[in-house]
């Protein structure tokens, strides 16, 4: 028996239309995922490179770094910072060094900032925001090169990235 034909135009019409919906919605989420991006560029990373440049320039002193106490170092680092007349940038957490990305339909990422006069590291970033943030800074994807690079970590599942002041 065949099928008539206004229930075929029926369905194409709403395979058509579910299809829009669906493009629609993906484009959505990637918008919003960039902008989330951006928004850790602009207002976080880049924010703490000038912070650190200002701090650098008038003569702003740093703690001593053990190599085990990042948290500490930071801690102390942040209050030298504003004692000096510089504050470091606002987070999106209680800790000014620890930035929370949530994009939507990916895993939170807590990215830890390690911050000398020469650098900062970048701890805790997927893969996808590495390639991101090294295309922001050094206009392509390459971890070995440029101003922005970087390997994954030792827990393979995230990425160490190294920006130089």
């Amino acid at each position: 028996m065949p099928v008539p034909g206004r229930t075929v135009d029926r369905l194409t019409s709403i395979a058509i239309y579910v299809g829009f919906a669906i493009l629609v919605l993906w484009a959505g989420i990637k918008l919003i995922s960039h902008s989330l991006e951006t928004k850790f560029y602009k207002d976080f990373l880049l924010k703490w490179e000038l912070a650190l440049h200002r701090h650098n320039r008038e003569g702003g002193q740093w703690p001593h770094f053990s190599g085990d106490n990042h948290v500490q170092y930071m801690d102390r680092l942040t209050q030298l910072m504003r004692h000096n007349g510089t504050s470091p940038p606002k987070s999106n957490t209680k800790r000014a060094y620890v930035y929370r990305l949530n994009r939507l339909g990916s895993p939170e990422e807590d990215l830890f900032l390690l911050c000398f006069p020469n650098r900062i590291v970048v701890y805790g970033m997927s893969k996808k925001t590495f390639v991101k943030m090294d295309k922001f800074i050094d206009g392509r994807a390459d971890h070995e090169r440029g101003r922005f690079a970087g390997r994954p970590s030792k827990d393979g599942t995230t990425y160490v990235g190294v920006l130089q002041l």
